[in-house]
């Protein structure tokens, strides 16, 4: 490949902007695929995919479309301004086939149209499950898959509420229909509401920060199509930077392997990590950039604020990617070489709850059992890197 050709690869193989959309270019997550594919091969069960944001969801819901040949697969993304009508509408409106009907007479003709399945419910002002049932019910035996990404963004208890009732009619009613919701939560309760009737059909799974065997799946599969050579120290230290969010593997990667093949290079080591890094913190969200400026500023020019948030970027988190205080203050005293005792942080910590350090944390529980986590969790990562950066 010349250089042209390989800058144009890499837009697919790193592609830390969008959601993966080829298979080819898709890594990890078999156990979670494997999931959602049990409940699609399963008559009557559905399935929600859920977890924090960068996980890789979307890609995941990408992939779901592109590997059914055999089920006719439709994708809506959710907005803010979305009800049962308009989703299922969009839905609807996705589906087209050709109806055949046959002439009356001797020499009748055969005549074909396109059937929109939109028009099924377009009428339909107050759309009902019962309705979206009957209208997928007419579909006859054709294999259905309907993914509704970004579900998180449905504020209204109805419509959840709609969605929850329709899924259970649909395990009782339909043996050709899936659904899989796809949505930002820490439990499906806050997707879809506390319904008990939902567990026996509805597959629960969820997606968990990428394990270092994924990390490594995709900086090796990436960088081997590309022809470059990574060394492992290097490999090592994308994979802790990233903390487990693939958007961060392919932001790295991305600008390191754009800067080797713009020099006509193929060894990723250090230096190229450095500017790989510098290009990652510079193309990173306005918020994450925002809070974390507004977390340590300092009138006296002091590292304080700086250096408490890079202890709790490095704290040991438990199984729920929390922290303690006590985790904390163990890295805080690594990072400036000072002894603080338990409890001189509580304030501190307390002030990167707020809006005016940022809203970096969230606090959990009260007292002794009182925890932290990011309130964005990639600002994890971010911290991580301007670390590295600062070294």
């Amino acid at each position: 490949m010349n250089k042209d050709q390989k800058l144009e690869l890499l837009r697919d193989v790193f592609s830390p902007m969008s959601p993966i959309r080829q298979k080819d270019f898709f890594s990890g997550r078999l156990t979670q695929l494997e999931k959602v594919a049990e409940a699609i091969n399963e008559i009557g069960q559905h399935a929600i995919l859920y977890g924090e944001r960068g996980v890789g969801k979307t890609s995941l819901a990408n992939i779901m479309v592109a590997g059914y040949t055999n089920i006719y697969t439709v994708k809506i993304t959710c907005n803010r301004q979305d009800a049962f009508k308009t989703l299922w509408q969009s839905a609807f409106e996705s589906i087209q086939f050709a109806k055949t009907t046959q002439g009356l007479g001797f020499n009748a003709q055969t005549t074909t149209q396109i059937v929109n399945m939109g028009n099924q419910i377009s009428s339909i002002v107050n759309l009902r499950p019962s309705h979206v049932l009957n209208a997928l019910n007419s579909f006859g035996s054709y294999r259905m898959l309907f993914i509704f990404d970004e579900f998180d963004n449905i504020q209204a208890e109805k419509t959840r509420a709609a969605f929850a009732d329709l899924i259970k009619s649909l395990s009782d009613n339909n043996i050709n229909t899936t659904v899989v919701l796809v949505g930002i939560a820490d439990s499906i309760e806050s997707l879809v509401g506390n319904h008990q009737s939902l567990e026996r059909c509805l597959k629960q799974v969820k997606m968990p920060r990428m394990k270092k065997e994924e990390s490594e799946e995709i900086i090796n599969k990436g960088m081997q199509k590309l022809g470059i050579k990574i060394e492992n120290k290097i490999r090592e230290k994308i994979i802790e930077f990233s903390s487990g969010f693939p958007h961060y593997i392919h932001l790295l990667c991305k600008f390191g392997a754009k800067e080797l093949i713009q020099n006509d290079k193929n060894n990723f080591s250090e230096s190229y990590l450095t500017i790989a890094i510098r290009a990652g913190i510079e193309n990173t969200s306005e918020q994450l950039r925002g809070s974390y400026k507004k977390a340590i500023l300092s009138s006296n020019n002091s590292s304080r604020w700086r250096d408490l948030l890079f202890a709790c970027a490095n704290a040991d988190i438990d199984e729920f990617n929390s922290f303690t205080v006590s985790d904390v203050i163990k890295e805080y005293n690594k990072v400036t070489g000072r002894a603080v005792k338990n409890g001189n942080l509580n304030y501190n910590l307390n002030q990167l709850t707020k809006e005016d350090r940022g809203e970096i944390l969230n606090k959990l529980g009260k007292g002794k059992s009182t925890r932290y986590t990011f309130l964005n969790p990639m600002m994890r990562a971010f911290v991580k890197l301007k670390i590295h950066s600062a070294d």
